[in-house]
């Protein structure tokens, strides 16, 4: 049998390791080998592409490229065994025992099979066939979270308590809590676990203990082993942790491993059960079963592990006009003009085939159980996005669950960088979500002001907390007192007033200059207490119907007022370009909670060295700051940068003399310098009689004020590194606004949408 030129001619090496292979979902929609087409794997770059209409990704992948054969591959469904209980808290791949109907098909001959496929092709094939999928990252099996030990464990010195008995260690010292039970290794002393988000657990007596004496190491009772191992946990560094010395600290207390058995479920255990029956109620308030639903911009996304905080924020943000009006009916003429070779790599293909997923309805269908009920979608998996969107950031890229609202923060950015390259930013829908802020600063002895304008893409609401009579709960508070908290008068101690030449006191405020589009807001709900995160359940009011911003409007300057002179750099009374005094134990503290140094020194600096809370809460307090991670009275930086640094930026579209002057206020760092550029328009705005009342110049519908609540992200859990987020999106307008409820790949309709303990709000302007 003849075999076409196209086979004869083929210039193919077999994938390596290392190389991304595509063969499980197409890179530019979401049709994916379990469809009756499968998936067509490019045998030359690996690229996979959907065979037949209505896309056909495969073909205009062969003709864009050249790349003629393709390895068709289409899995088959089997009878799935029930899987063996979990213990480890993993995810494993696939099983080699998948099993696949292929052929080989050339496109330069209009698709046609490859009845006899030589040798050289057979062992491309049989490379990709046991290749690892790309999106699953193809380094190892299984990941699992790694515990290590820490210092304390190391450097324990132990006192054991005057009275010590084993018998003690059978019930909490101060409850009768017998489950649960943690034993300081320092003392002895045993008490129970966390109270948890539901009312079960224990009553934090373990974690009280430690704030009374600062006895930070303890190990669960009940999890010690033979072998020597158990749950240990550092309320210092508030991880779990490892004791590599377990057996010598134990048997000062007179225990030997030897003789121990495990009797209770360790932390894994605990957390994988949690992760698998973590769900919020699909019921509303009055018990009325959520009824799903599934159609354009009602498709549900599958969770890859810990990935519903990417989930939740996507519908919220792909739920807005702009978004879905930028990529979702263009993304076929993006994928004609894309210059990149693997549209898996490019961050506008996977945002437009993101976008088709979500509002094409193609993915929305509802599945039938074998009880012959509607049960949730099958859903996208935002396996490939993911990839594309955490690249080179570590977090991001982990199995590990993440903070919304960081991630939100963290696409605003990507999306603008790679607009970026296309006209210049021009279609940017980010754009949705930019306002400017207003900083008035007066010193109180000769009141001389100074206005600013700063940029900003989303706004970090403090909360007031109210505790009720029960002493338990906090009183509901409206979001209203939040916007009115954060633009309250602070004092700013140490203050260096350019026109009385002396340290002095100012007052500082922060208001709107204009308003977006869309109004992102996080309500800070976290706060750390001895070094420990504590959720703020705090009821917050936000009406569903229009709320007015107006009165959070700055006015500029006043003809009353008169403005400061002119000053390199409003700062704490220090000589130029020394840096007070610092205390480097707080420093060292926030360090190894994994902050940056910078913002480390700042925080200590701006809180005048009063410790390592002040200083943290300082850190939360001003993350969105834009020179957050510019060193305090840093000395001038030298006129020459780098000219590749200078070109790389320049190619995202912004003038070169504002790249250069970013890359000398950042030390030539090309990735803080690009942060600057984009937080900033003209790098900080500073002016004095600029800011004038009549807002000379604005967009008049960035002066409206009136907003209605569109979407909102919920969070269920102890902290915003474990538990689960979903959410609520309202779609259409006015009377004929629906609300619906986004959990992973379950979608219903919420006839009964409930804000109130809301993690990240989304309020879009009435225009």
């Amino acid at each position: 049998m003849s075999v076409c030129d196209h086979v004869c001619n083929a210039q193919l090496k077999a994938p390596s390791s290392l190389t991304p292979v595509y063969k499980e979902e197409c890179t530019q929609c979401f049709d994916d080998h379990d469809m009756d087409a499968g998936i067509d794997v490019c045998l030359t770059c690996f690229n996979g592409g959907c065979p037949e209409s209505p896309h056909c990704h495969a073909h205009e992948h062969a003709m864009k490229t050249g790349h003629h054969l393709t390895l068709n591959m289409r899995r088959v469904s089997k009878d799935e065994e029930r899987p063996a209980k979990l213990t480890k808290l993993e995810i494993k791949e696939e099983k080699d025992e998948t099993i696949y109907q292929t052929f080989v098909r050339c496109w330069g001959c209009s698709g046609a099979k490859v009845e006899a496929v030589p040798e050289k092709v057979q062992n491309v094939v049989q490379a990709v066939m046991h290749a690892v999928e790309a999106s699953k990252g193809g380094e190892i099996k299984a990941w699992s979270e790694e515990v290590k030990p820490c210092d304390h464990f190391e450097n324990l010195e132990q006192q054991v308590a005057s009275g010590f008995s084993q018998e003690k260690l059978h019930q909490c010292s101060m409850c009768d809590k017998r489950e649960n039970l943690w034993m300081c290794l320092t003392c002895g002393h045993a008490g129970c676990g966390r109270r948890q988000y539901d009312g079960s657990g224990g009553n934090n007596h373990a974690i009280a203990h430690f704030e009374q004496t600062g006895h930070s190491v303890s190990v669960k009772l009940g999890t010690i082993t033979p072998e020597g191992t158990a749950d240990a946990y550092c309320y210092k560094c508030d991880d779990n942790k490892m004791d590599p010395h377990l057996a010598q600290h134990l048997q000062a207390f007179g225990i030997s491993v030897l003789a121990q058995q495990k009797t209770e479920k360790s932390i894994a255990e605990l957390q994988l059960e949690q992760n698998l029956a973590l769900d919020f109620s699909m019921t509303t308030a009055d018990g009325i079963q959520l009824q799903p639903v599934a159609g354009p911009g009602l498709t549900g996304m599958r969770n890859l592990g810990n990935s519903c905080y990417l989930a939740s924020i996507v519908q919220c943000v792909f739920g807005t006009d702009r978004f879905r009006d930028r990529y979702f009916p263009t993304a076929s003429n993006h994928f004609l003009s894309c210059t990149q070779q693997l549209p898996a790599q490019c961050m506008l293909c996977q945002l437009h085939k993101l976008a088709y997923g979500l509002w094409s309805g193609r993915y929305a269908i509802l599945q039938t159980g074998e009880d012959g009920n509607t049960g949730p979608q099958k859903g996208i998996s935002p396996a490939h996005f993911k990839a594309a969107i955490a690249r080179d950031h570590p977090e991001f890229a982990s199995m590990r669950q993440q903070d919304a609202f960081e991630f939100l923060q963290h696409l605003t950015k990507q999306v603008t960088i790679a607009e970026r390259t296309v006209e210049g930013g021009s279609q940017d829908p980010t754009s949705i979500f930019n306002f400017t802020t207003e900083e008035r600063l007066q010193c109180t002895k000769c009141n001389g002001v100074r206005y600013k304008t700063q940029t900003a893409n989303s706004l970090s609401l403090p909360v007031i907390k109210r505790m009720a009579e029960d002493g338990e709960t906090f009183e509901p508070i409206s979001i209203d007192e939040c916007f009115r908290l954060m633009t309250a008068e602070e004092s700013v101690e140490g203050y260096r007033c350019p026109a009385c030449n002396e340290p002095t006191t100012a007052v500082k405020s922060t208001r709107f200059a204009s308003f977006p589009k869309v109004l992102a807001v996080q309500v800070r709900r976290f706060e750390f207490v001895n070094w420990v995160p504590h959720k703020l359940d705090i009821p917050i009011q936000v009406p569903l119907t229009a709320i007015d911003l107006a009165s959070f409007r700055g006015n500029g300057l006043q003809p009353n007022e008169v403005t400061l002179p002119e000053s390199p750099e409003d700062t704490v009374a220090a000589e130029p370009n020394e840096q007070p005094p610092i205390d480097e134990d707080v420093v060292t503290q926030l360090e190894s909670m994994g902050f940056p140094r910078v913002r480390c020194v700042k925080a200590v600096i701006q809180t005048g060295n009063s410790g390592a809370e002040a200083a943290m809460n300082w850190i939360f307090a001003h993350m969105d700051d834009p020179n957050i991670d510019v060193p305090d009275n840093q000395p001038s930086q030298s006129s020459a940068v780098d000219p590749a640094a200078v070109e790389q930026l320049m190619a995202m579209g912004f003038p070169q003399d504002r790249v250069e002057s970013a890359l000398r206020l950042c030390d030539g760092d090309s990735n803080r310098a690009l942060d600057r550029l984009l937080s900033t328009d003209d790098d900080v705005i500073e002016t004095t009689a600029a800011v004038s009342s009549d807002a000379a110049a604005k967009d008049e519908s960035q002066t409206r004020s009136q907003y209605e609540l569109t979407g909102f992200v919920l969070h269920k859990g102890t902290s915003v590194h474990c538990g689960h987020y979903v959410a609520t999106v309202r779609q259409g307008m006015g009377r004929d606004a629906s609300w619906f409820f986004f959990n992973d790949a379950k979608v219903a309709a919420q006839p009964d949408p409930q804000p109130e303990q809301a993690y990240v709000y989304f309020f879009t302007r009435c225009d």
